[in-house]
């Protein structure tokens, strides 16, 4: 039997995790000298405040390779194989720990992928792989339906703000305030395994139409797709997306969750995404 282990960054909604017997491995979330597990000793709401609050910007950690080589082991010792499913190898070194907890394991049947993707649009291809092994599908089988999924995964991220960006160093200052000035919403997707702006807007209610005129004049067809939706800590604005959604496409079925700690720490407050295979 095949088990699909993968990390917290999936920000996979909990009863997917529990309906298919999904491993998740959680990553590291470091305030200071303090260090808790993500999605178990703090939660994406706790991070918030405490960047709002405090001016606090957390550090992340990697999953190391010894704690992959317990999870396989474990999960292999009964002649089951593993399928590991990780963000994406640019922006965290965790899938790299799991190659060497693989090759440290060579008798075992363990594949590891590259998601190249983060959160909830790699949690798709995570729930894909889960269903498929619960079909019974052999790992060739769901490796290859997965390989199909990760090239054309398409990442559509509306940031509400880039202050989070700037007070975490990863945008200058004069970005930020002309952004801020502005009133630039920036929408970024995910290239060759990082995070780049595809485009931007003024104001919120723009962001949305942009999302809803970027599928149709594209001709995407997502009626009978699985999309992800997930926001950071704005509900509204996600069923907003999620209602437009539905009266523009009517997809066939729409995964929701909340944006993870990890994620959190750079995506801001208000941050909302939409997540869709396309067509090869």
């Amino acid at each position: 039997m095949v088990k699909i282990v993968t990390d917290s960054v999936s920000d996979l909604p909990k009863e997917y995790i529990e309906k298919y017997d999904i491993k998740v491995m959680n990553l590291n979330i470091i305030f200071g000298e303090n260090t808790y597990k993500d999605r178990v000793d703090i939660t994406p709401n706790e991070v918030f405040e405490r960047i709002k609050n405090n001016n606090e910007f957390p550090k992340t950690s990697q999953i190391t390779p010894f704690e992959f080589i317990e999870t396989f082991d474990e999960i292999t010792k009964n002649s089951n194989e593993v399928l590991a499913i990780l963000m994406s190898s640019k922006m965290s070194g965790t899938y790299n720990s799991a190659v060497i907890a693989k090759n440290e394991l060579s008798d075992r049947k363990i594949e590891v992928m590259d998601s190249r993707g983060i959160t909830l649009g790699y949690g798709l291809i995570v729930i894909q792989a889960a269903k498929m092994a619960k079909e019974g599908k052999s790992l060739d089988e769901i490796k290859t339906r997965i390989q199909r999924m990760i090239a054309n995964m398409e990442y559509l991220i509306v940031f509400d703000t880039l202050e989070y960006a700037y007070k975490g160093g990863r945008i200058s200052k004069s970005q930020y305030i002309l952004a801020n000035f502005l009133n630039i919403k920036p929408i970024t997707t995910m290239k060759d395994g990082e995070l780049v702006v595809k485009g931007k807007v003024r104001g919120r209610k723009k962001a949305i139409k942009w999302l809803t005129d970027y599928i149709k004049s594209n001709n995407i067809d997502i009626s009978d797709k699985v999309i992800g939706i997930n926001h950071a800590n704005d509900v509204d604005y996600m069923e907003k997306l999620k209602t437009d959604i539905i009266n523009e496409f009517n997809p066939k079925q729409i995964i929701v969750s909340d944006v993870g700690c990890t994620i959190a720490s750079y995506s801001g407050l208000n941050a909302v995404a939409i997540y869709f295979e396309r067509e090869a």
